[in-house]
């Protein structure tokens, strides 16, 4: 499986930088206004659309690395590319919003570069 995103005028294959385990998928409905449940607890959704979102954790990464991604995930909508991605067994292509990039530090380094470790969601426009 591969992950590109599109940025710099090219596709940027971002699949060595996921940690073991670190890339999970997931399908959100959104409802209906009126989706709840009525006074008997009968369930009304109403769905009136489903996104894909993608979870991200990063190995830990050098500054220079870390830096590439960060750029690549700063607009807010970027284009992603999954081969193959899982509901489909094809490549796919989507449109997605950047959320919340956090970044966890490891600062005691023998040669003195910071190793850095990001997590971030990817949630289809």
């Amino acid at each position: 499986m591969t992950v590109e995103i599109y940025g710099n005028s090219q596709w940027n294959d971002i699949t060595p930088l996921i940690a073991w385990q670190g890339l999970t998928f997931s399908r959100n409905d959104v409802d209906a206004p009126d989706a709840g449940r009525d006074m008997s607890g009968l369930m009304h959704r109403g769905r009136v659309a489903s996104k894909e979102k993608m979870n991200i954790q990063t190995i830990q990464l050098t500054r220079d690395q870390s830096s590439t991604l960060q750029t690549l995930l700063m607009p807010e909508t970027i284009q992603v590319r999954v081969t193959p991605y899982p509901r489909t067994n094809a490549a796919h292509t989507m449109n997605m919003y950047t959320n919340n990039v956090k970044t966890t530090y490891v600062i005691h380094r023998a040669n003195g570069e910071d190793l850095q470790s990001l997590s971030f969601p990817l949630i289809e426009n």
